[in-house]
């Protein structure tokens, strides 16, 4: 199942922190560490973060979030990275988090 079926019909903060949450632990066997779920709850909020830990601490787990709750209030949103090695890694994981048509440049969607 992709996050993109688990997201709410009414995006709200705390069913959208649910969701992502539920995702996390239930598809990735991941449970949120304290600092990514003040992140997710300032993101889901309209808040703005800057997350400055570690390499392998989660912060691309937070940008997931970040994406789910933006496509959930109908928003588009873009990854970037400084390294093309880890953008083509990114794009397919997004792929199979979201779905192919909710990720990239698929058929019938706009440039």
């Amino acid at each position: 199942m992709t996050l993109t079926d688990r997201l709410p019909p009414v995006p709200d903060p705390d069913t959208l922190v649910e969701a992502f949450t539920d995702w996390a632990f239930e598809e990735r066997g991941l449970s949120l560490y304290p600092a990514q779920e003040e992140a997710l709850l300032e993101l889901v909020t309209g808040g703005n973060v800057i997350l400055s830990t570690p390499t392998g601490s989660g912060k691309s787990l937070v940008a997931v979030g970040a994406h789910a709750a933006a496509l959930a209030r109908g928003e588009r949103t873009f990854y970037t990275a400084p390294i093309k090695a880890l953008v083509s890694e990114k794009f397919f994981q997004l792929i199979d988090t979201f779905g192919a048509t909710r990720s990239g440049c698929s058929p019938g969607t706009p440039r």
